[in-house]
């Protein structure tokens, strides 16, 4: 009987750190400076007082705390075996002003990164967008991190996020639940962890299809935007950078949509062409085979039938046989 309490327990658990996967089926949208559309600057590090308003958050088990500067005019999270975000509140609506935009680099990218497993749930760069869609329906695990978060900094953390993520091995078109939020933090990777590290890249999402598309329903307000870089479970150092961060009206959409390239041609991979081939290959063998079959089956040509029977027919009225040639060259004409 005790063993079976301890089943239904280990199942139950299962059950709710279980990670849902979907689709994000979202247009992309990137752009480089997009001068034909006026945004609202969310924050800049232009001035001596740039981290003013960024709280630090260092998540459990991190070695040692994220570190935040200004290097070049741009936030730079560094992690030394570290885990943490530092949190922003900028409130809007993101039915007004769904497209957010901003440009980061990383000094490097960690291969195995993926939200899927959590001794590789690192990434050298994360940016949330925290919305304010209220804590009913809390189960424990969300409740924890809400105590947990209140508790170090001193406020309520946005009930449900999107993490956006540079530096991973899934594609940007599938997301995935955080491993502690209870479905209340998705995960979307941006980068590939194929993207070079150093070089500067630029993001548009329209938050407002992201959210409908992960949470359904209508989008509730932005409450803050959070930074961070964590390398804690692979014990190494790495930095994160982050600037530009702007909101944009909906009609902003075919300024960023203009600068898109053209995706390129999609074609049929070499090994299906290969398999084609070889089973073309295989049909022509066999359907030779099948016509050389069916050419020794055959019986000679009508004419040399026609005259073999009447030669037998002769034979047997004692009469003088017709003389003829027959072969595989002719049709049984008598021989003159």
């Amino acid at each position: 009987m005790r063993m079976w309490w301890i089943l239904v327990l280990a199942m139950v658990t299962g059950c709710t750190a279980q990670q849902s996967r979907r689709v994000l089926d979202v247009p992309p949208l990137e752009t480089a400076q997009a001068r034909e559309a006026a945004g609202r600057v969310l924050a800049n590090f232009d001035g001596p007082d740039s981290l003013a308003g960024w709280t630090k958050y260092v998540v459990e088990g991190s070695v040692n705390d994220p570190v935040a500067t200004v290097e070049g005019g741009a936030l730079r999270v560094t992690s030394d075996s570290s885990a943490g975000l530092f949190w922003h509140a900028c409130r809007f609506d993101p039915a007004r002003e769904p497209l957010l935009r901003w440009r980061w680099r990383v000094s490097e990218t960690f291969a195995a990164s993926t939200p899927l497993s959590p001794e590789f749930d690192n990434f050298p760069a994360r940016l949330l967008v925290g919305f304010d869609a209220g804590w009913e329906g809390t189960g424990p695990a969300a409740a924890g991190f809400r105590r947990r978060v209140r508790d170090y900094t001193g406020f309520d953390p946005p009930s449900r996020a999107i993490c956006y993520t540079f530096g991973g091995k899934l594609p940007a078109t599938e997301a995935v639940d955080a491993a502690f939020g209870e479905g209340r933090i998705v995960v979307v990777n941006l980068r590939s962890h194929l993207t070079p590290a150093g070089q500067w890249q630029w993001q548009v999402r329209d938050l407002e299809a992201d959210y409908r598309a992960l949470f359904g329903g209508p989008v509730p307000p932005v409450a803050a935007i959070a930074a961070g870089s964590d390398s804690h479970r692979l014990k190494r150092a790495a930095w994160a950078e982050f600037d530009d961060l702007a909101v944009y009206p909906p009609d902003a959409a075919a300024a960023f949509a203009a600068e898109l390239s053209a995706p390129p041609r999609r074609g049929a991979p070499p090994l299906t062409w290969w398999l084609i081939g070889a089973a073309l290959a295989v049909g022509g063998a066999a359907a030779s085979w099948w016509l050389w079959s069916r050419g020794r089956a055959i019986p000679k040509s009508a004419g040399c039938t026609d005259l073999h029977l009447a030669q037998n027919e002769d034979a047997r009225q004692n009469r003088p046989a017709a003389t003829g040639e027959c072969d595989g060259n002719n049709t049984g004409e008598k021989a003159l």
